[in-house]
């Protein structure tokens, strides 16, 4: 803890009250603040925070101060400074190992039921593959919720240096965690220079709880007490002093460099006065101010900063030791004495195991130090960094890609400009082998900054390469997440060809897996046969990638509609895993538990809850979301839509509360269908309209259909133009190849077609479902059969019944209407009659509410067509559920049939 500091924070105290305030109120309130501190190099930004950690240290508070800084290689690391933090919370070095960091990180996770999922968010920000990648919102809520654990124990400050390096994403996450983080003392202090706002200008600007300080130079009254301070003595020379004030333009760091340049070259006396006879030189800014001071050092003194200075602000004596060939001793003594000229400071606790670390007194120091070596010396010297940073990283080099791919990166560009083509030729397969590698760590960060990275390691990589194909594989995968399908799906096909050409099996059955996925997203027909062809590939090879290729043809066939397949491809799938000791895949035991309650088989319900406690288990967030859902479909079709309305609520809430919006947004489109069902259709237009627009912008095409489809559905029912929607949810339909789908988008199309008086399209898109048998949730199946039955087609309704089994109490109901429906066709009015109330009673207890209207509709129709004098019962609790609905066609059909019943009544029960 810094208890004090050694000169004082002249002109601060307006601003440090307010951050003395501000953190008062947050750590009274349980407050989160969000709090920026800006200025130009040198005017005390560091120096600010230092005074709240003296005062935090006077007032005697528990408080928890984690620091991370962000880094200004290039295009910045991704989320560096908050991996900074983990591992000081955490206690993990750069040197630990994949397990040892793994393990120190499982010590410091809170107790609960999500302790999985968030050491596998957790995890990529020490560089270790957790085996799922995430979006962004998931992450984000992950790190927000670790943060609020370490606040709900002792109040946090957080303080996070250098922002204006920070890359988009990080500062994204800032603001994210100072709006959404709340009941917890938390204060997040942030120090930038003022292009902080040149690239970002509405950074923060929308937040309720952030404040900015904004630190102007210093007065010509405050530096000079500054001065008079550093150099224990009244004043200056008059001469001397005005001269001083003119340089340093307000810069507190310029007057304390021209303080030490004094020392460090005599021109004081033995108490700290300025000798009569000293020359002072005024360098004309800070840099030649900081320049004159290394000009004092002994040339091995200066040589050692110039190495430090390739590492960065922060370096390690191992590493000047390595890169000038030097005695370990020498350079413990030689820092030390760098220190005392406070142009190195060491660290409170280093971040690598056995190593000492320092950084730079200012990062100035360290630009300066850096422009003075020699550019043709740099490209080696960068090399030499990165010789060192690789050693050391061992197991986990992955957590330092980024910074190794800066160093070649920097080389090969140093290489480049001195036209030393053996040189480039030396580097640039290590600067694409860090840069893949960096690409790799950032695809489960930031997808923006992996393909950037992956960009460059395939500009850097020849095609004839043999790494190559790998290089395209990992940029596909970030295409793929960056929305860009057809060019990841291009990419991917050139990578499968090659990896075969090679021969390597495995990684030709990974690429056609991703493949299989990404044209299915494109609605695609060939997904299947893509998965069935990685399957083959790899089966030669049992392994882990055979098990991840069956479980995509199991899905496959499973959103298919193709149970029996997808069940045994899962089934497959277990064995091999069980054969080769492989872990138990949650993902696929999940499809094979859905796939077998499609086939009658309810004990698959006990597949899916396995398969739920797995993927949670093993932090499979995004799995265990989208599992969730699937089986609010499966509980629609075995206890009605009520039932999948709850259960796509919880999945909804399961995956907002880890951030998976895209998965919440699924959970919704899922409801809006079972609205339809349940006669909600106010709620159900209303969702679709909130819902259209973001998956359009998604690009979620079978979602839109399925919107399309159940807008559709209510138009018609509340007699209004349902043309436009009908038609685009057709066409995706039929885009995708799947009978299924197609069958789904005729439940809206159908009866909008004949609205129209198009018979003869409504015909033949009838014809077209009869012929296929598909063995899902036939919602579509009473509609379709009602308009065949408009159409007077008996044969095309009989058809049409023998599509769907009859195992799922969904079509078990289906097929129930679907009798009553043939049945008053066939002109026998009497057996219909109780053929529909039991359909009727049946949608009821199902909570179906649209189809027992229609079911008591048709059973009032058969009871007045044979006269009837208790007619007037189902119609009116029909009437009443489509008045609800705002069925306004269905309610006049009624009226018309009361009305006709009323007036049999009146004629003596003779049938009209």
């Amino acid at each position: 803890m810094i208890r004090s500091i050694s000169t004082p924070l002249v002109g601060r105290d307006l601003d440090l009250a307010l951050l003395r305030g501000t953190f008062d109120k947050t750590v009274a309130e349980n407050a989160v603040q969000l709090v920026t501190v800006v200025g130009e190099p040198g005017v005390g930004k560091s120096r600010l925070v230092a005074e709240l950690f003296a005062y935090i240290d006077e007032i005697h508070q528990v408080i928890r101060w984690r620091q991370g800084r962000c880094l200004p290689y290039g295009e910045g690391i991704a989320f560096w400074a908050l991996g900074e933090i983990l591992k000081a919370h955490a206690g993990i070095f750069e040197s630990d190992p994949p397990e040892v960091a793994t393990a120190k990180l499982e010590a410091v996770l809170p107790e609960s039921s999500d302790r999985p999922w968030l050491q596998a968010r957790l995890l990529p920000l020490l560089g270790i593959d957790a085996g799922e990648a995430a979006v962004q919102e998931e992450l984000f809520t992950a790190w927000r919720r670790f943060l609020e654990s370490i606040a709900e124990r002792d109040p946090l400050v957080l303080v996070v240096e250098d922002i204006h390096w920070a890359d988009p994403a990080m500062l994204a996450f800032l603001e994210h965690l100072a709006d959404w983080a709340q009941g917890v003392p938390l204060l997040v202090v942030c120090t930038a220079r003022p292009e902080l706002y040149e690239t970002h200008p509405a950074w923060g600007a929308a937040l309720r709880n952030t404040t900015t300080i904004n630190l102007s130079p210093l007065s010509d009254n405050d530096t000079a007490r500054l001065v008079s301070a550093l150099l224990e003595q009244a004043v200056l020379p008059a001469q001397t002093q005005q001269l001083l004030l003119e340089r340093a333009g307000g810069n507190p760091l310029y007057a304390e460099e021209f303080v030490r340049m004094l020392r460090d070259r005599e021109l004081l006396d033995n108490r700290g006065t300025l000798r009569s006879d000293a020359e002072v030189p005024f360098p004309a800014s800070i840099q030649a101010l900081i320049a004159a001071r290394l000009d004092t050092l002994p040339q091995d003194r200066k040589a050692l900063l110039q190495d430090a200075a390739v590492m960065g602000k922060v370096f390690w004596a191992g590493s000047v030791v390595a890169m000038g060939d030097r005695d370990s001793r020498e350079v413990e003594q030689a820092l030390h004495e760098l220190s005392r000229k406070e142009l190195v400071r060491p660290a409170r606790q280093s971040s690598m195991e056995g190593e000492t670390e320092c950084g730079f007194w200012h990062l100035l120091v360290r630009d300066v130090a850096y422009a003075q070596i020699p550019r043709a010396q740099r490209a080696s010297k960068h090399l030499s960094a990165a010789d060192w940073l690789e050693a050391k990283a061992g197991e986990r080099v992955e957590d330092l890609a980024e910074v190794l791919a800066y160093h070649t990166g920097e080389a090969l560009t140093l290489a480049e400009a001195t036209g030393d083509t053996v040189l480039q030729a030396e580097i640039t397969p290590r600067a694409a082998r860090y840069a893949l590698l960096a690409g790799e760590r950032a695809l489960g960060l930031d997808t923006n900054k992996a393909l950037g990275l992956l960009d460059r390691a395939r500009a850097l990589t020849r095609d004839t390469d043999p790494e190559y194909p790998l290089v395209l594989l990992r940029w596909a995968d970030a295409a793929r997440q960056a929305g860009r399908l057809r060019d990841a799906a291009d990419a991917l096909a050139q990578a499968s060809d090659a990896f075969q050409g090679q021969g390597d099996v495995l990684h030709a059955g990974e690429t056609l897996t991703l493949l299989s996925n990404v044209h299915w997203s494109l609605g695609e027909p060939d997904g299947l046969a893509l998965a069935e062809q990685a399957v083959t590939l790899l089966e030669p090879t049992p392994g882990p990638e055979l098990v991840a290729a069956l479980a995509g043809v199991a899905v496959r066939h499973g959103v298919s509609g193709a149970s029996r397949e997808a069940v045994a491809a899962v089934e497959r799938a277990l064995r091999l895993a069980e054969q080769q000791g492989l872990p138990l895949p949650g993902r696929a035991l999940g499809f094979r538990g859905l796939s077998r309650c499609y086939l009658g088989d309810l004990d698959g319900l006990t597949d899916t809850e396995q398969a739920l406690d797995l993927l949670v288990a093993e932090g499979k967030g995004r799995d265990a979301a989208v599992l969730m859902s699937n089986l609010a479909i499966v509980r629609g079709s075995l206890e009605g839509p009520a039932a999948a309305i709850a259960g796509f609520e919880q999945a909804r809430e399961f995956a907002q509360a880890r951030g998976l919006t895209e998965v919440a947004q699924f959970a919704r489109v899922g409801s809006v269908g079972a609205f339809v069902h349940m006669g909600r259709f106010d709620e159900a237009l209303t969702q679709t309209g909130l819902l259209l627009p973001l998956v359009r912008d998604g690009g979620d095409r079978l979602s839109e259909a399925e919107l399309l489809t159940a807008q559709t559905v209510v138009l018609v029912e509340r007699g209004q133009d349902a043309s436009e929607p009908a038609e685009h949810a057709l066409q995706i339909a039929r885009d995708t190849g799947e009978p299924l789908y197609l069958a789904n988008a005729a439940w809206g199309a159908v009866p909008a077609l004949i609205a129209t008086g198009d018979t003869t399209a409504a015909r033949a898109l009838l014809d077209e479902i009869a012929n296929t048998p598909i063995h899902h949730d036939p919602e579509w199946l009473p509609t379709l059969a009602r308009a065949a039955h408009t159409l007077n087609d008996p044969g095309l309704l009989a058809r049409l019944a023998a599509v769907v089994p009859d195992l799922l109490p969904i079509q078990q109901h289906a097929l129930a209407t679907v009798h009553a429906i043939q049945t008053e066709q066939a002109g026998d009015h009497a057996q219909a009659i109780g053929l529909y109330a039991d359909a009727a009673q049946g949608w009821e207890r199902f909570t179906g509410v649209l189809e027992q209207a229609h079911a008591l509709l048709g059973q009032g129709r058969c009871l007045t067509l044979l006269g009837e004098p208790n007619a007037d019962m189902p119609l009116l609790q029909a009437r009443s559920l489509f008045d609800q609905m705002g069925a306004t066609p269905r309610v006049e059909q009624c009226d018309t049939l009361l009305e006709q019943a009323s007036t049999e009544r009146a004629a003596g029960g003779e049938v009209a």
